[in-house]
């Protein structure tokens, strides 16, 4: 059963959140360079949805991912990637209220500045509890991307020189790791390092 999160006169929602054990959480947005790494990856999951007919991408949407220990929470993944198995083109959604009561096939963390490398691990493993198939977790600023298929073991690591590929979650999706990261301005606090 969903949790319907609907806002109120009384009690408005932030703009970006998420619920954990029962709480909305408000999320920050991402910084701009992180923000556009996952349009860059959304536009491929796009390209490969479309041309495979196998699934949709979206951003910023809330889903629900049931945990034993929280039934009711509800992410947010930066990126998702949903297989028409699990959301068909056919599957009513409400107008109002959210979140959407499907587990994506693909979720997918873009590092921001305001991130903990610790937390986006914590909820790749999330993810996958849920029943994920696939998590990638994104650092733009090192151009890196670790993709996890279970709790507990190693992540594939895929650098700017790879090409990155969807394993058996994705078949046939393909990209150049270099294309998914945009061009890097020196920010103030790096050029005083260095």
């Amino acid at each position: 059963m969903s949790t319907v999160i609907e806002q109120t006169p009384e009690q408005r929602l932030p703009d970006r959140y998420e619920v954990v054990n029962g709480q909305v959480q408000e999320t920050p947005p991402m910084s701009a360079f992180s923000g556009e790494t996952a349009n860059l990856i959304r536009d491929e999951l796009t390209i490969y949805a479309r041309s495979s007919g196998r699934g949709r991408s979206r951003n910023d949407l809330l889903f629900r991912l049931p945990l034993p220990e929280d039934a009711s929470r509800n992410r947010a993944p930066d990126v998702a990637f949903i297989s028409f198995e699990r959301w068909p083109a056919t599957l009513p959604l409400p107008y109002r209220g959210n979140p959407v009561d499907v587990v994506p096939n693909l979720m997918v963390e873009v590092a921001s500045p305001t991130d903990d490398a610790e937390d986006l691990i914590a909820k790749a493993h999330e993810y996958l509890r849920a029943g994920a198939e696939l998590v990638w977790l994104v650092f733009p600023r090192v151009r890196q991307l670790y993709a996890y298929t279970a709790v507990g073991t190693a992540p594939r690591l895929v650098t700017e020189a790879d090409v990155l590929d969807g394993g058996t979650v994705l078949p046939g999706f393909s990209v150049p790791m270099a294309g998914l990261f945009p061009a890097q301005a020196v920010a103030s606090e790096d050029a005083e390092e260095e």
